[in-house]
């Protein structure tokens, strides 16, 4: 499925009113502040949104619609049950083993703000098939996800400097990334009405992607 008709599909999904919420930064007002999730509370619906905004209930003063901007690291870890996850263009990033022990899980939405996906994030999420990411393919190449490090064994310092011989290095693997590499993703774009901004087909010289925005 196309990401506009993923989007589409679950644009009418509603939002959870078990979320919990907490302020996600700290400083004055914290009735204007954003927030962050911190539990889905006994929601037992296979597909979970989380909106995009929502009404800030920490302060004394009027009560605020503020942005959802994170969500903590329990919200998601071990239910089974969920199947799919839509997340808002809000969220910028994910804690390290947010999504670990979605057994279930098959779908999700990932913003183009996230610039990293940290160690263990989607450990045991086996069932993962699609991926609708926000950006484009050039974007998705930049995000940092971790599944290796190099490691360098230094041996005795080299005659006349302070710099220490390498014995060895080599990259280790870091489970629990594994199934977005074998996830279908789909890019927030339409090349059949709105190329990708990386879609370009070149000949002589020429640029000819437009003949191709019928197809």
């Amino acid at each position: 499925m196309k990401f506009t008709d993923y989007m589409n599909s679950v644009k009418d999904v509603p939002v959870s009113d078990k979320l919990e919420y907490t302020i996600a930064v700290m400083w004055l007002h914290p009735g204007r502040l954003p927030l962050g999730v911190v539990s889905l509370g006994d929601e037992t619906m296979p597909v979970i949104k989380i909106p995009a905004r929502a009404r800030n209930t920490f302060g004394h003063e009027e009560k605020h619609i503020v942005p959802v901007i994170a969500f903590c690291k329990k919200a998601f870890r071990g239910r089974t049950h969920i199947t799919d996850i839509i997340l808002p263009s809000s969220v910028g990033g994910f804690p390290a083993g947010a999504f670990a022990g979605c057994e279930n899980l098959r779908n999700i939405t990932i913003p183009k703000h996230v610039s990293i996906i940290r160690q263990g994030t989607f450990a045991g999420c086996n069932k993962l098939e699609n991926i609708y990411y926000e950006g484009s393919p050039e974007d998705w190449k930049k995000i940092r996800i971790v599944h290796q490090k190099h490691e360098v064994e230094l041996g005795g310092l080299i005659s006349g400097t302070p710099v220490h011989r390498i014995e060895s290095e080599r990259w280790m693997h870091i489970p629990g990334n594994e199934p977005l590499f074998s996830a279908n993703i789909h890019f927030n774009c339409q090349i059949g009405e709105i190329p990708c901004p990386e879609f370009h087909i070149r000949t002589g010289g020429k640029d000819i992607t437009d003949a191709f925005r019928t197809m």
